[in-house]
């Protein structure tokens, strides 16, 4: 008599075609997991952008030069007026264009809305009722 030992094909079989369903089901959600923490990063740039326009107006106060308001803060390409966004330290990735502009009574609003480059993916961040909304730019 022999003594085999091992799997046999229909049983390795089996398990690479448990182990496909498995992945086949899995991957969705790990890709959704994903985008999500790509689109929650654009978010926490924008808002480290809002603070840093708070921290230059707040510092500027304390310089030789203080800034009024209101000030634009342009990302792209500055207008008359505006300031470059160069002039901003901030954590987080530095929008690539959009404006944002402190009022003078202290309320933010984003005149275009922000674009934000996440793992070479652009983000679009528009801001409404105080808070920034983000999606995947066309």
């Amino acid at each position: 008599m022999k003594n085999n030992k091992g799997f046999t094909l229909i049983e390795l079989l089996a398990v690479i075609v448990i182990l496909a369903i498995i992945a086949v089901i899995a991957t969705p959600i790990i890709l959704g997991v994903i985008d999500d923490a790509r689109t929650k990063a654009a978010e926490n740039s924008a808002y480290g952008a809002l603070d840093a326009v708070k921290s230059y107006y707040a510092t500027s106060q304390i310089g030789d030069t203080p800034v009024t308001l209101p000030i634009t803060i342009n990302f792209g390409t500055p207008e008359a007026g505006e300031l470059a966004g160069t002039v901003l330290s901030m954590s987080g990735t530095k929008p690539t264009a959009g404006t944002i502009t402190l009022a003078t009574t202290g309320a933010f609003t984003v005149g275009t809305a922000l674009t934000i480059s996440v793992s070479g993916t652009n983000y679009s961040c528009s801001y409404a009722s105080n808070e920034f909304t983000c999606a995947k730019a066309a």
